[in-house]
């Protein structure tokens, strides 16, 4: 991410804020007029020139104002931003509405997916399904160059999972032999819940991160899935679909089976991260315009999944996040007479 001065980085995140509540680019006078900045607009202006030239603002004009480019939406959440904390009166209006269905999983989530949907104004998409938790009845670590490791874990069934480790520093064969004697002799005929227990009482972190891979090899979600989806028709209300081509690509790539694959795949991608904003995943020479997602997992006794929001990159961070990041909590809360507890963020 590139080095920002003070005042460099809150006319970024002035710029941001305002673009993404009006979707017109932002001039150097709007900004200056409307911010407590206490410059000219041609400081503005000058600013918003190193600001372009570190990637961060483009102008999608000749003249007029500046619109963030992916990275500067990047760099505003993950440095500026400015979360918009769920309010008692939000929490009081969700629960109050989850408690009116009947304590199913199956009505209760649909129900939470059209609050996200409603709440934000993008589409909401909520995946979930079974888990599955056997025994571990092996672990093998395999140096595969030096710089990775295959982590090989068999099951009470017969299951064979695997999954690709980059630890750092290497470490020999001689090395990972002794890691896996190691956690043979401690988990071995341990579920996934007991695994993560004999986790917590382990000091050394490279070996709590092979516990806690192990616990996620040995518990995995079974092969059928459900979702839901809501929100197409506010999301599609957006300026950015304003013309026929982009709603058209739009709805190709807001199908649920689309957004299913997307989203695992993020999620994936950070095990160890329970929630993720992805700025630009589904962005191409071919697509108009990029996408964003915020997802957060939830996992209850037997059943895990995702809530998400899916829109395009000018999307309210700041607003969304907190919101989804509660909901997931709130599911995972779920038992047989619906959400047993407030949750605080």
């Amino acid at each position: 991410m590139p080095t920002l001065t003070e005042r460099r980085a809150e006319i970024l995140a002035l710029a941001v804020s305002e673009y993404i509540r009006t979707a017109e680019p932002v001039s150097s006078k709007l900004l200056a007029d409307r911010s407590e900045l206490g410059v000219s607009p041609a400081t503005v202006r000058n600013e918003f020139a190193l600001l372009e030239n570190n990637g961060l603002l483009m102008h999608p004009y000749t003249s007029g104002g500046r619109v963030p480019t992916e990275l500067g939406y990047r760099t505003y959440v993950e440095q500026l931003m400015l979360e918009e904390p769920v309010i008692d009166t939000e929490r009081i209006t969700v629960e109050h509405q989850l408690h009116q269905v009947a304590a199913s999983l199956e009505e209760w989530l649909p129900l939470t997916t059209s609050i996200l949907a409603s709440w934000v104004g993008n589409v909401a998409v909520v995946l979930h399904r079974p888990i599955v938790s056997q025994k571990l009845l092996q672990t093998q670590l395999v140096d595969l160059n030096g710089e990775s490791v295959l982590m090989v874990c068999v099951l009470d069934d017969g299951t064979v999972r695997k999954r690709t480790l980059s630890i750092m520093p290497p470490l020999d064969q001689v090395a990972l032999n002794s890691h896996a004697s190691w956690l043979n002799e401690l988990l071995v005929g341990s579920d996934a819940a007991k695994i993560l227990e004999l986790a917590q009482a382990i000091t050394d972190p490279l070996r709590v991160e092979f516990v806690r891979h192990v616990a996620t090899l040995v518990r995995e979600h079974g092969p059928e899935s459900s979702g839901f989806i809501d929100g197409l028709e506010v999301a599609l209300q957006q300026p950015e679909f304003n013309d026929q081509e982009s709603m058209l690509e739009a709805m190709g790539y807001l199908s649920l089976h689309r957004l299913e694959n997307v989203i695992n795949g993020v999620m994936g991608k950070s095990a160890s991260t329970s929630t993720r904003i992805v700025i630009g995943p589904g962005s191409s020479s071919n697509n108009k315009n990029g996408w964003s997602i915020v997802a957060s997992s939830f996992e209850m006794p037997a059943e895990a999944g995702v809530i998400a929001v899916v829109g395009p990159t000018r999307m309210a961070y700041a607003h969304v996040l907190p919101r989804v990041r509660y909901l997931a909590d709130l599911i995972s809360s779920f038992n047989q007479v619906g959400p047993s507890r407030s949750v605080e963020d």
